[in-house]
């Protein structure tokens, strides 16, 4: 079992949370410094990943950086909160995120005076207290771009990239937006959240030894340009792989690309997964599952999404609710956890602690 004490200054730390509907990844980059990749909240509202730095007496200080993979309320959530109690961290977010029909759907979310927005409120909520702050903007990335870099020949040392988006996968999510915009005289509603995720942000972080890939919501693509062909056939990304991977949006079979594993990832890598619950919908299904065990050394999800409680509302309530997020439930849980560890030059060897409601994947 992962103490609750903090990792040490050279040991690695992985720990990814999802409730059912949300994720967040944390992660110790080594000398006390942290990582958190997303954000999901617990049941009363407040930012997962710091509710668990607290549990093992990281205080919010510690966090370095904070990338925002892309703008849907489940990635999210809680966004604004982590960024203004985190206020030593750097945030980044897709470059996607900054061009003119972003920026007009964003205002448009903040606008409409209703509670969430499919993201972009929340979103805009982070960016202004930024500028009310006075910390720095979001730092837009994309494929291929090294976030930062630790080489002062004190170990560890860390480096941190985004492999996507690509400029194919960035004129794809503008062309989204741009449709997304309510017309002239149309009223301002809760910005509809669309199918897919072509601006996502993935990240590729090395402690030490010690690689983990962290796939956000990217999706496969035949196109070369475009999702997870365009990370495989870059010539401008690290090539090492990696040892540990959060699975790409919720291990769904649209976001498998087999040489995903093949050209980024070592043989029988570790593997965590975030459940997806909304309605009749539930990821990752029966033969996700298999896929995933049957490719990873070991693989865990965070929660079993056949245990998601949902709230159900009068009809007066529900058809408020609707104009706001247009879903019928509501999760009622706490992320569940899983927490890998490893020293940063012993890559092979990674403790894991998978607590209830916790599965490993068969």
């Amino acid at each position: 079992m992962v103490s609750s004490r903090p990792p040490a200054n050279d040991v690695v730390e992985v720990t990814v949370l999802g409730p059912g509907r949300g994720e967040c990844c944390v992660l110790h980059t080594g000398r006390g410094e942290w990582l958190v990749v997303d954000s999901c909240v617990m049941k009363d509202g407040s930012p997962a990943a710091l509710a668990y730095l607290r549990t093992i007496g990281v205080p919010a200080s510690a966090v370095r950086w904070i990338v925002a993979t892309h703008w849907h309320d489940d990635h999210v959530r809680g966004l604004a909160d982590l960024v203004e109690q985190c206020s030593n961290a750097t945030v980044y977010q897709s470059a996607a995120l900054c061009r003119d029909e972003f920026m007009r759907l964003a205002a448009i979310g903040n606008d409409a005076m209703i509670e969430g927005s499919s993201g972009v409120k929340e979103m805009w909520t982070a960016w202004t207290h930024l500028a009310d702050s006075g910390r720095s903007v979001p730092h837009l990335v994309r494929a291929d771009q090294r976030i930062y870099l630790r080489d002062d020949q004190r170990d560890p040392s860390c480096e941190i990239w985004s492999l996507s988006p690509s400029n194919s996968s960035m004129v794809e999510a503008c062309l989204k937006f741009r449709s997304l915009i309510p017309k002239e005289r149309e009223p301002k509603r809760a910005v509809p959240r669309p199918k897919r995720n072509p601006a996502s942000v993935v990240a590729w972080v090395r402690t030490g030894q010690a690689i983990v890939l962290l796939g956000a919501d990217l999706e496969r693509s035949s196109d070369r340009e475009r999702g997870w062909q365009a990370i495989v056939n870059s010539a401008g990304r690290p090539t090492d792989k990696a040892q540990l991977v959060k699975i790409p949006h919720h291990g769904s079979e649209n976001a498998h690309d087999p040489q995903m594993w093949t050209e980024l990832l070592v043989s029988d890598p570790y593997a965590a997964v975030t459940p997806f619950s909304c309605g009749s919908v539930r990821l990752p299904k029966k033969s996700d599952r298999s896929r995933i065990a049957e490719l990873s050394f070991g693989a865990w999800l965070t929660r079993d999404t056949m245990l998601t409680r949902t709230i159900r509302r009068s009809r007066t309530v529900d058809k408020t609710f609707r104009e706001v997020v247009r879903r019928s439930e509501l999760l009622s849980v706490d992320p569940g956890r899983v927490t890998f560890r490893c020293h940063a030059d012993n890559p092979e060897e990674w403790e894991v602690d998978a607590p209830d409601p916790a599965v490993r994947l068969t």
